[in-house]
């Protein structure tokens, strides 16, 4: 019964269960150019994770040199994290990620005509650019064209597609790309498909207006007042007491500071 009266009252509108709220980022062109992207860079970032030490291997590299790749790769976000606001103040978001693509490709092509293993240890440094720079620009992005309240889902979005979908595609895409084709055709390929993605991705942001939809996806954050209540801002109605539960109210919370009065009765038998 108690769930019962629940479902009834969420019908009528009651204030136990809100309404679910709405999050409309498929209608924002521009945040879905930008989360194909990551995504294609997320491939790109799982090539190098997987197969780079084994290509390695396959060039007679030792363990202290995968070593040595592994922690310049590291370290070199550490600078790209901390200067990555003023990256993004100089340069703007979309060169950023356009830069990824090209310097993802830069490496691509650097390790399929490298004859020395050791060799691979300054082209590292790039993932600083494709990694910490690139995640930093889509990070800042993706909380400008959303509105606040759905941006903590949209960058678990931005992540899943990045380290969990493109990792997932690109580990079976790869694979069989190194068994039938070598690993010198597997960069190659890698870089003509990143270069390719970077230039659909300016061309898309150049194309697509610079406000889309801002007020109807409740994106514009900045200078506008926010109602406070209402059921279209927290999707819960607020039900305000009506004038005769008022009155019982103040009846009930009033004290009584009237006294009873006492009429005197003439005593028959004194008359």
């Amino acid at each position: 019964q108690w769930y019962q009266r629940r479902v009834r009252g969420e019908e009528e509108g009651s204030p136990l269960i809100p309404a679910a709220p709405k999050i409309p980022i498929l209608k924002n062109r521009r945040l879905l150019a930008l989360l194909g992207t990551v995504f294609c860079l997320g491939m790109c970032h799982n090539m190098i994770q997987n197969f780079l030490l084994w290509y390695i291997e396959d060039k007679d590299g030792s363990h202290i040199c995968m070593g040595i790749v592994v922690l310049t790769e590291h370290l070199s976000e550490i600078p790209f994290f901390f200067f990555g606001e003023y990256a993004i103040k100089i340069f703007g978001h979309t060169r950023l990620i356009a830069s990824a693509c090209i310097v993802y490709a830069f490496r691509f092509l650097s390790y399929s005509i490298i004859a020395k293993p050791w060799l691979i240890v300054p082209f590292e440094i790039g993932n600083g650019v494709t990694l910490a720079l690139m995640w930093a620009s889509a990070a800042s992005y993706v909380c400008l064209v959303t509105p606040q309240k759905h941006q903590a889902t949209t960058l678990g979005l931005l992540g899943g597609l990045h380290f969990q979908l493109g990792h997932f595609l690109s580990a079976i895409m790869a694979g069989e790309f190194i068994t039938h084709a070598g690993f010198k055709a597997a960069w190659w390929i890698y870089a003509t498909f990143i270069l390719a993605v970077g230039a659909l991705y300016v061309t898309a942001d150049t194309l697509l207006p610079k406000i889309d939809n801002y007020e109807e996806l409740e994106g514009d954050n900045v200078g506008k007042a926010k109602p406070v209540d209402g059921a279209e801002s927290t999707g819960v109605t607020v039900e305000h007491p009506s004038t005769s539960d008022a009155t019982k109210d103040q009846t009930h919370s009033s004290p009584d500071t009237t006294e009873p009065v006492t009429k005197a009765v003439p005593d028959e038998n004194n008359q």
